[in-house]
């Protein structure tokens, strides 16, 4: 194969991107299959590098005449700094342990679905359906556990996980935010110019949610560059009429298919532009039309065949989208209130005036007719009916996930372009960008080195080290102290325990305890009086007092439960003290 010497910067970064993109549609592909291994990750990896170096050696001028090799080494420092500090968010109760263990489960069995002999046990007495013992999780008709998470970013997770254990996800993550970033970068030069795009840079880096998201296992952080790319190589085409870009943009929309739901809103919008210059350049088209209705063609087939493999990920996606968007959730948080709150936590996080800004850009602009420059606008615009109702749960920072992907990244990029439009004084527009980018760091710098539950992980495995692998333990939700960190998760995918999320003690009776060579139940001392009712817990004996401290974030009123504060939130550590019971033979 001839590689060709005269490549230009986006040309390169597409090559980058298309292999990235390669490596998910195989990690999807393999999880489908049910034949996901890491050995033939290793192969893969060990060409894209050898092909990748290949190019850029016969290009190498493209490194040594231009910024390139700044952004890519400002980038991977900031990357690197950013992943030393952060703990692994494997614990069950929220999508981000849900997302790392359906990765790490993936990765040790070859396939979505398992089961233990625990989740057997369990099966027996609650059937198919959610399985209310294993968080994140349902019993398929056959009993075994399968995710009703989105598989495109658990096998993209799973990949790193076999490649680099618990690291991994910080590898994955990091990938996903480089390929995000360049494309940023690149778009933003591509429509103002290179100071522009620094400063549209410098915006994403200073941003309290990229840096503070960036440390969770959670779909966004793989949405964002998909869908940041897939504009990109879009825009590309429709700049330069290379229908290679033209295809990677439809490659990575169509994989952002299997990560988001929102992606079909993503994908009428790209439909509708490609018949739009379609019909405006019909002879230019007519070849591309073809291989273009090819490509969906197998795509869609490999998408039915995953609505098979996770369906249960696709029932819950759209029974939670009906009840969010149901006439009784919709009176009881109306549009005004909701909008309301959401622009004082926009405020908050220094939000608000990336919003008002790129608002006044792009009534400029569609003023002006430059309909050129609303294209990644036109794309994402499916996603701004979260501003009148967000579908999610309204504590922050949590909230913010849901803005991260597409809204906040389109923000940004039409306040560099309105500033680039409007302010042509230097000094003017780097007080400007220094006003921003400052009050971006006010907030996100006292965030950045802090990770929720470290050491949390260290004193779960050495709760771990008091059983074998034959005994059943019961941990109580709020054994760690959070019910959104439970310990029965990485107790049994990581330690390799027989660990369960308990909360009925009349399941007890229904379990066959001969399979186990001894019960444990782990309670915290706030707990206790739930298990004293009916004698229960005169069935166990204490064994041994535990404490665990955890590090976490906490925005709800102490004086008033269950109330949300417009106040960033504050670093708490907390200690939590239980008790080991042991069931009496």
């Amino acid at each position: 194969m001839k590689i060709p010497e005269n490549l230009n910067k986006h040309q390169l970064f597409s090559l980058f991107g298309s292999l990235i993109l390669g490596l998910e549609f195989l990690a999807i592909f393999l999880t489908v299959s049910g034949f996901f291994y890491r050995e033939i990750f290793i192969c893969y990896f060990v060409f894209a590098i050898f092909l990748f170096s290949f190019v850029i050696f016969r290009n190498k001028k493209i490194l040594q005449t231009s910024f390139v090799f700044f952004v890519v080494l400002f980038l991977l420092i900031f990357l690197i700094t950013l992943s030393i500090r952060t703990e692994p968010t494997v614990f069950s109760g929220r999508d981000q342990g849900s997302f790392s263990e359906a990765a790490i489960r993936l990765s040790q069995n070859h396939q979505l679905s398992f089961q233990t002999t625990t989740s057997q046990e369990f099966f027996k007495i609650h059937g198919p359906g959610i399985a209310q013992n294993f968080p994140g999780f349902d019993y398929s008709q056959n009993g075994k556990l399968i995710t009703h998470f989105s598989l495109g970013y658990i096998a993209w997770l799973a990949i790193f996980y076999s490649l680099f254990g618990l690291n991994g996800f910080f590898v994955a993550n990091g990938f996903s935010f480089f390929l995000f970033s360049i494309a940023f970068f690149s778009l933003t030069k591509l429509y103002a110019n290179q100071k522009t795009a620094w400063l549209s840079l410098f915006f994403i880096l200073s941003s309290f949610v990229f840096s503070w998201f960036f440390k969770f296992t959670l779909s966004e952080n793989l949405a964002l560059s998909l869908i940041w790319f897939g504009i990109l190589e879009l825009c590309l085409f429709l700049k330069f009429k290379k229908q290679n870009y033209l295809f990677l943009s439809f490659f990575s929309i169509a994989l952002l298919a299997f990560t988001r739901i929102e992606t079909w809103g993503f994908i009428a919008m790209f439909i509708l532009i490609f018949f739009i210059f379609k019909k405006n350049n019909k002879n230019q088209f007519q070849k591309i039309s073809k291989i273009f209705y090819w490509f969906f063609g197998i795509f869609f087939l490999l998408y039915i065949i995953s609505i098979k493999v996770n369906e249960r990920f696709y029932i819950a996606s759209a029974k939670g989208l009906l009840r969010s968007f149901s006439a009784s959730e919709i009176r009881n948080n109306s549009t005004i209130s909701a909008s309301s709150y959401l622009l004082k936590i926009f405020a908050l996080y220094n939000i608000l005036p990336f919003l008002i800004i790129a608002l006044i850009g792009i009534i400029y602009f569609l003023i002006k007719k430059k309909y050129s420059r609303l294209l990644p606008l036109f794309i994402v615009l499916p996603t701004f009916i979260y501003l009148l109702h967000p579908g999610i749960s309204l504590d922050h920072p949590w909230m913010l996930r849901r803005f991260t992907f597409a809204l906040i990244p389109c923000f940004i990029f039409y306040t560099a372009l309105t500033a680039n439009q409007f302010i042509a004084k230097k000094s003017i527009f780097y007080l400007f960008s220094i006003l921003l980018i400052g009050s971006n760091l006010l907030i996100s710098l006292p965030y950045f080195t802090f990770s929720e539950n470290k050491n949390l992980l260290g004193q779960t495995q050495a709760l771990s080290e008091k059983f074998s692998a034959n005994d059943l333990v019961l941990v109580d939700r709020l054994a760690s102290g959070d019910g959104w960190s439970m310990l029965s998760g990485p107790l049994n995918f990581l330690y390799g325990k027989q660990a369960v999320y308990f909360f009925n003690p009349q399941d007890l009776d229904k379990i066959n305890l001969a399979k186990f060579s001894n019960v444990y139940l782990i309670i915290p001392n706030e707990s206790l009086a739930a298990y004293e009712k009916n004698s229960f817990l005169e069935k166990f004996s204490k064994q041994e007092s535990y404490s665990i401290k955890r590090t976490h974030l906490a925005t709800f009123d102490p004086e008033k439960v269950g109330i949300i504060k417009f106040e960033l939130p504050i670093e708490i550590t907390s200690a939590t003290n239980g008790s080991i019971y042991l069931l009496k033979k």
